[in-house]
């Protein structure tokens, strides 16, 4: 069998009958797998990502035909379907088709018929494909001159959301010129992006008026985006999903559009972008050093005890009573685990008069940094749509997902889903120089002394300057540029190998910097 045969799911619970049929197509070239339910097929298509084409029939035992496709619809919408049936009745053709089938066949069937209605939709998708294919070469020969002629991050906002459409919709081709091409265009692009954030990011951070061309930071969504719905006395409901990229929001967003209005937009990590930096802008409204002038006592706990994101329900606190909400109730959670998400659910009605809900996240993040020490999790994952289909996964199963579909029930709230920075693939290492105090970042670096070559970094020798905190009169920092990551003499062989291709984060490209927010409201 062809190792790009395509993949048929056949669901009847008389299957056995079928096997003749069944044989036909595989010595036609085609993968089939058989089951005897509807929940099998759901089942099936849960396990594996690579199903091409579901044959269902239409009167099964248990969950029907109609039933599992709904249910297959509603999760997997981009798989064909063809319903086998022996009713012939208008009002079931009726209901079929609003189902959004490719076909349906009337029992008996024979294999040369099975066979034919599946050509034909394999030879559909095909012309599909073709016509993406060259709608991609189309707009990339144009983003050359688009390109040249941004001016704002916002225009950055839109090359990139585009590259993260394209990015989705060409995951599942064979064509590997095309993914490559792909691949190659957005390391142009997102070289030119570095350039434009080294050009603007010093004066983004000292624009105190916040002037047309300065981006929406970190530390300015509370003034922006929550200040507003706090102050039309309306419930808050913040999600901080730790390390999430726009590709993969716009993955899990397919499955909240049948409960939600969605309005989607972005706001810019600052650098460097990483959890300690960012996160605490996030929930403190402040930049780090001026978080460390005003609560030095919580700085040096956060940097000497080693408790970096220890403190944000303190820091939100103090940004509520800053801007005379003292008298609001808000919670605090951090949920890191299936378990502790379960928990959440069975008490989730307790917090349905709390004025603000804060909850992180950090199931993402623990994925990525799981599978840069896993040999297992990275040939499960071993690239961007692999990864993207795996957040897919485990949102759709997740306490979270269970979570947004309890709140839409819930009146006068409103939604808002971000993150403190998203993450990128690196795979160029870098050595890099520095003392024993040098931290341990793999895309940035503070310390003394830090030696490199300056082409593949943001050097700040005056941290002050880009409003980042100094840990004595010495402090320097490196922020990795593009595909970057920094390796010591020391073993440099091995960390080379045991971080090359893995997604990090803490350095500058778009994927880390253009983070999406997005704003949920239940229709």
């Amino acid at each position: 069998m062809s190792m790009n045969s395509k993949h048929i799911l056949w669901a009847d619970d008389e299957i056995d009958q079928l096997k003749p049929h069944i044989i036909f197509l595989e010595e036609k070239g085609y993968k089939v797998t058989a089951v005897n339910s509807g929940e099998d097929a759901i089942d099936e298509c849960k396990r594996t990502a690579s199903v091409d084409l579901v044959l269902i029939d239409e009167m099964m035992t248990g969950l029907d035909g109609l039933s599992t496709i709904a249910i297959l619809k509603n999760n997997w919408p981009d798989i064909p379907i063809i319903m086998i049936t022996k009713n012939e009745e208008e009002w079931l053709m009726e209901e079929a088709i609003g189902a959004h089938i490719s076909n349906y066949l009337t029992k008996p069937v024979n294999p040369s018929q099975i066979l034919m209605a599946c050509k034909n939709i394999f030879d559909n998708k095909k012309i599909t494909t073709d016509k993406n294919i060259q709608e991609f070469i189309k707009y990339f020969n144009n983003l050359s001159i688009e390109i040249e002629n941004i001016k704002t991050m916002s225009d950055w906002y839109e090359v990139y959301n585009n590259i993260c459409n394209w990015s989705i919709i060409l995951s599942d081709i064979e064509d590997k010129n095309i993914i490559n091409m792909l691949d190659e265009q957005k390391k142009t692009i997102n070289n030119k992006f570095c350039k434009f954030v080294l050009d603007n990011y010093k004066g983004w951070i000292n624009d105190t008026e916040s002037s047309e061309d300065t981006p929406l930071l970190s530390h300015k969504v509370f003034n922006s985006i929550l200040k507003p719905i706090i102050s039309q006395k309306r419930q808050l409901i913040f999600i901080i999903i730790d390390c999430l990229r726009l590709d993969q929001w716009k993955m899990i967003s397919k499955l909240l559009q049948p409960d939600y209005i969605i309005k989607e937009g972005f706001h810019t990590a600052i650098l460097p972008t990483a959890t300690p930096f960012a996160r605490n802008a996030l929930f403190s409204g402040m930049l780090p050093n001026t978080l460390k002038q005003e609560y030095p006592d919580l700085w040096k706990k956060m940097f000497y005890d080693n408790k970096l994101n220890g403190f944000e329900d303190i820091l939100f606190d103090k940004l509520l009573l800053k801007n005379n909400f003292k008298q609001l109730k808000h919670k605090y959670l951090k949920i890191s685990d299936f378990n502790n998400g379960k928990k959440f659910i069975n008490k989730v009605n307790d917090y349905k008069n709390i004025d603000i809900l804060n909850i992180v996240v950090n199931f993402v993040d623990i994925l990525g940094h799981s599978r840069s020490e896993s040999k297992v999790l990275s040939e499960l994952i071993p690239n961007e749509g692999a990864y993207r289909k795996s957040i897919y996964n485990w949102f759709e199963n997740s306490w979270l997902y269970e979570a947004l579909a309890i709140f839409k029930n819930w009146d006068n709230v409103d939604i808002v889903i971000t993150s403190d920075h998203g993450n990128t693939n690196i795979n160029k290492p870098q050595l890099v120089k520095g003392d024993q105090a040098t931290s341990m970042g793999i895309r940035y670096k503070y310390g003394r002394n830090l030696r490199v070559d300056n082409k593949h970094v943001l050097k700040i020798n005056k941290p002050l300057d880009y409003n980042l905190p100094m840990f004595d009169i010495n402090t320097e920092y490196i922020i990795a540029k593009d595909y970057t990551y920094f390796v010591y003499n020391n073993d440099y062989h091995k960390f080379v190998n045991m971080y090359k291709n893995t997604f990090q984060h803490g350095g500058i490209s778009m994927d880390e910097m253009i983070v999406p927010l997005v704003h949920l409201q239940k229709k």
